[in-house]
């Protein structure tokens, strides 16, 4: 596994050197996690430098210290103490003079770590998104095996979270998503790739992405939309049903973004633009009168990230390549009546495309 980690760092230091940036400072988590495959705290911060002649130092917080030189295959480890007005001071002594540019993650970083590069660097700073972008879209045959399991994770709970609602009556919405943390912890989840939610009743038309109090009813329409995040990399799928019985105002908004789905799942193998993609689902929608209620994108790439490149959506011309994995999840979301979206990771390979989320789409719990 660590040769996996290395083959990383030295693919990007290739791209350092075309690009010639001496060296990038690496704030975000989820390029630390790339490359250094070390976990830390979501509320606390580490920083990682990748010159362009291969070396690599690592700052991590003084709690995590012994931890990181045990379990990290890095070797120029070093430590910071949080909060203190200069956590950062051991920065100083990485940074080099003799750099002139230095790599930044500038959709990302906050305004206190540029403030604090720039008062130690005096060079030109640039932005390495897309480096990442173009070294993270194509999935290696590791990171897909966690992703996969991170999607049977999250397709278990849902199926249990499905059972614990029916054997549960007037359960809360965040009653099921806290049932839900539960059973991702239990089966070896480290953590959620976002905050789980269900929109429940003509609420969920808003949207609203988040779990509220409100009691699960018979005859309405109940999106859940989760995922978790194991050994680093994030699921997410989203299943819409109803506890008895539905109307036929329900069963047709359900229906279409069902077909929806399937008809631009169909489309996926190497070669398609994202763009045809979405226009698949999207003319479908449109075709049966709901175009205006459909208001987001079709899907999403994820890996380490829960959004990452490709994009499908409306413009993207971005092309599929064996061995990205996406998300698709047309939606539609009809004032007085409720929202209906079914989401699924997609892996592309060779030939098309594979399932990588198994939890059943039938719109009725009994």
């Amino acid at each position: 596994m660590e040769q996996e980690y290395r083959d990383r760092v030295n693919k990007f230091v290739k791209k350092l050197q075309d690009e010639s940036i001496d060296a990038t400072v690496l704030f975000g988590q989820e390029n630390t996690r790339y490359f250094t495959g070390f976990q830390v705290n979501q509320l606390t911060e580490s920083v990682l430098i990748i010159e362009q002649d291969g070396s690599i130092s690592y700052l991590v917080p003084r709690l995590d210290f012994f931890r990181a030189k045990r379990d990290c295959w890095i070797e120029s480890i070093h430590a910071f103490l949080e909060d203190t007005p200069d956590y950062l001071a051991p920065l100083r002594k990485l940074v080099k003079s003799k750099w002139k540019t230095i790599g930044i993650e500038q959709g990302s970083i906050t305004l206190h770590h540029l403030s604090y590069i720039q008062g130690i660097f005096n060079g030109n700073l640039k932005a390495i998104e897309q480096l990442m972008t173009e070294q993270r879209k194509v999935k290696t045959a590791n990171e897909i095996v966690k992703l996969r399991k991170a999607g049977e994770i999250a397709s278990l709970t849902m199926n249990m979270a499905k059972n614990y609602i029916v054997e549960n009556k007037q359960i809360t919405e965040r009653e099921v998503t806290g049932f839900a943390k539960y059973v991702m912890d239990k089966n070896g989840a480290e953590n959620y790739s976002f905050e789980p939610f269900i929109m429940s009743g003509i609420d969920s038309a808003l949207p609203r992405r988040v779990s509220s109090m409100k009691s699960l009813k018979e005859g309405e329409l109940i999106l859940f939309d989760m995922g978790c995040i194991y050994q680093g990399y994030c699921s997410d799928i989203t299943r819409t049903f109803c506890l008895g019985e539905a109307s036929e105002e329900q069963k047709e908004i359900y229906q279409i973004a069902l077909e929806a789905q399937q008809l631009a799942i169909k489309t996926i193998k190497p070669g398609v633009i994202a763009q045809e993609v979405d226009k698949v689902a999207r003319d479908f929608i449109k075709k049966h009168g709901f175009g205006e209620f459909f208001p987001h994108l079709t899907g999403h790439g994820l890996g380490i990230g829960i959004h990452e490149y490709p994009i499908i959506d409306e413009g993207e011309e971005s092309i599929l390549e064996e061995n990205m994995v996406v998300t698709i999840e047309p939606g539609v979301y009809v004032p007085n009546i409720g929202a209906a979206r079914i989401e699924d990771m997609i892996f592309v390979t060779k030939d098309g495309y594979e399932y990588l989320t198994s939890s059943p789409r039938e719109m009725i719990l009994n």
